[in-house]
């Protein structure tokens, strides 16, 4: 191990992982989906999640660099404080409010157009998971206070 690599001082000298768990979770997937797009000939949606695996890592990567500012660490989901936490709640708040119109809206469509019955599904679950994970947030961070 070169002097160069850095190191966690707390975790006994050990080299420290270069991204949060979160970020190697979604790194992760889509990696392999992109994988499994590619195998399945979706091309597009394939170079879609490689550019989000690639993008979401380096991102990641450089929000951990101790020069790294509020904004670049807010959207790398790498928070080093609590200011941080409160800004991503915020953005997260107002992503969560768009992908909610946003599946209404695609179930509208989907009514219109009369598409596959699998994709149509797909929307209406999606649809209910983001509704009832609304709620369930809701009622732990009004119960937590």
């Amino acid at each position: 191990m070169s002097m160069d690599e850095p190191v966690d001082e707390e975790n006994g000298g050990r080299m420290r992982w270069p991204m949060s768990l979160v970020n190697t979770i979604l790194v992760g997937v889509c990696a392999v989906g992109a994988l499994v797009c590619f195998v399945l000939g979706a091309q597009i949606a394939g170079v879609a999640l490689l550019l989000g695996a690639i993008g979401g890592g380096v991102g990641a990567i450089l929000a951990r660099r101790s020069g790294s500012g509020d904004l670049e660490r807010v959207n790398a989901l790498e928070y080093a404080d609590e200011r941080d936490r409160a800004a991503a709640a915020k953005g997260l708040a107002v992503v969560g409010v768009l992908a909610l119109v946003l599946s209404a809206v695609q179930i509208i469509v989907h009514a219109a157009v009369d598409t596959d019955p699998v994709s149509r599904t797909m929307a209406i679950i999606t649809f209910f998971a983001l509704v009832i994970c609304w709620f369930a947030a809701n009622w732990f961070f009004v119960r937590r206070g």
